[in-house]
């Protein structure tokens, strides 16, 4: 996938300048060390983003379009492959699970806003009393370095829970520049770190068990008409209304959501 994707401004003098250095061949690296020297108002642009169709194309060539539903049944059930042996289930929840509000968090560990953003909905749910939970949700669109690392985040899962699976995931960010330039280490090196048995998560990794895991996440981001990671669905679970807030939010504008929230606005789920 191009890493050349338009990346949305607050203003169209600005939009047209970063425009103008992508057509001149600008990488997406050079556009980030721009952003960085813009003002606050322009640091405010809403993160990478992507098309649906490029979703759908992406899926596609995994090996299945798992953007449409299948309108009948197979009258056999298909044979498993490898990777479809071992489906990695549950929720990668960070928090209590009767929390009342829900911080649904769609990532891609290649996706330098989701960097950015990782420890926001978690600084929210520390500071919440048990009010709110982060669900980690995979949009891995960056290529292979995608894909492999959020099938080591839920080998790490599959080892230790959800505890290894964050601590997992922190560790990616933190290794990796973005843009599917993957890891500064092995990701086995990565896991053996912090305290999980690498050789066991690289043999996970190799025969693709987190595989069904990583394309529910997929597939349930194309159907609910994610166009940007980091995505965060805000939702209070007594009512079912939520609140979809795109881009690298501040916990300010992840407050105000549970308020409004609390307040009966937001779309009924």
């Amino acid at each position: 996938m191009s890493s050349r994707l338009p990346i949305i401004l607050s203003s169209v003098a600005i939009t047209l300048a970063i425009a103008a250095a992508v057509f001149c061949g600008r990488v997406i690296r050079d556009q980030q060390h721009l952003v960085d020297q813009l003002n606050d108002q322009v640091a405010k642009i809403q993160p990478y983003a992507f098309s649906r169709t490029e979703l759908d194309s992406f899926l596609s060539r995994r090996g299945g379009d798992l953007a449409a539903r299948s309108a009948a049944a197979p009258t056999e059930p298909a044979a498993s492959s490898k990777g479809d042996a071992i489906p990695i289930a549950g929720d990668r929840r960070y928090g209590d699970a009767t929390a009342q509000f829900s911080l649904i968090e769609y990532s891609d560990f290649e996706c330098p806003y989701c960097k950015q953003y990782f420890a926001v909905p978690k600084a929210v749910v520390d500071s919440s009393r048990g009010n709110a939970a982060v669900v980690f949700k995979h949009v891995p669109i960056h290529g292979e370095a995608s894909r492999r690392e959020a099938f080591a985040a839920e080998c790490a899962a599959a080892q230790g829970g959800n505890d290894a699976f964050y601590r997992m995931a922190g560790a990616i960010f933190s290794s990796t520049a973005g843009n599917g330039t993957g890891t500064e280490k092995p990701l086995a090196v990565i896991a053996s770190s912090i305290g999980l048995d690498g050789a066991a998560l690289s043999r996970c990794i190799d025969n693709q068990e987190p595989l069904q895991k990583v394309k529910a996440d997929f597939r349930e981001a194309v159907e609910l008409g994610i166009k940007e990671t980091p995505t965060t669905i805000v939702r209070h679970n007594p009512s079912n209304r939520q609140v979809v807030l795109s881009g690298a939010k501040g916990p300010e504008d992840i407050l105000r959501a549970m308020a409004k929230l609390v307040q009966g606005n937001g779309a009924a789920q």
